[in-house]
């Protein structure tokens, strides 16, 4: 499948989560969290390191789009192996799955720079609630999304991933 140029500031983004998660674009922009996400990669790393990440990113797709397979091996090699952008990485998908962003390794802060939003969170009760790890599961986020009526009593019927 050819990836097509990206139209949103987001899509390299939402390019790299998709590879990173198994999830495809439309189930990311359907959290609502597109953005929420982005944006604290963004202010976390700073915009020159989330520039680069989403440059390479945007390389990796324009030269390896057409085959999954080859794509989804640049990605373990040109990024989760990179010194500079593996943490990144490793937190994007942990924002997505547990809405949760980890802080940095000392090393990587040592040689890319300390932020004050480089800190261990939980973004927000709607990211917790829409956490990809629900879907994976065939569950519901407890306190957050009622499962319905009687659905107690039905064996779940959760996506196959």
């Amino acid at each position: 499948m050819k990836r097509e140029a990206a139209k949103h500031p987001a899509d390299p983004f939402v390019a790299l989560s998709a590879i990173l998660t198994g999830f495809d674009s439309v189930e990311l922009w359907g959290t609502g969290l597109v953005e929420t996400y982005a944006d604290v990669v963004t202010s976390t790393v700073g915009q020159d390191i989330s520039d680069k990440l989403w440059a390479a990113t945007t390389q990796i797709i324009a030269r390896d789009g057409a085959d999954e397979s080859q794509l989804e091996t640049a990605v373990r090699h040109e990024i989760l192996a990179s010194p500079m952008f593996g943490p990144i990485a490793r937190n994007i998908i942990q924002l997505w799955y547990v809405s949760t962003w980890n802080e940095l390794p000392k090393s990587w802060r040592n040689l890319y720079g300390n932020n004050p939003n480089d800190t261990t969170r939980i973004i927000s009760a709607e990211a917790y609630a829409q956490g990809l790890v629900w879907d994976v599961i065939g569950a519901h986020p407890p306190a957050a999304k009622q499962p319905g009526f009687d659905s107690w009593s039905h064996p779940p019927t959760g996506k196959s991933r």
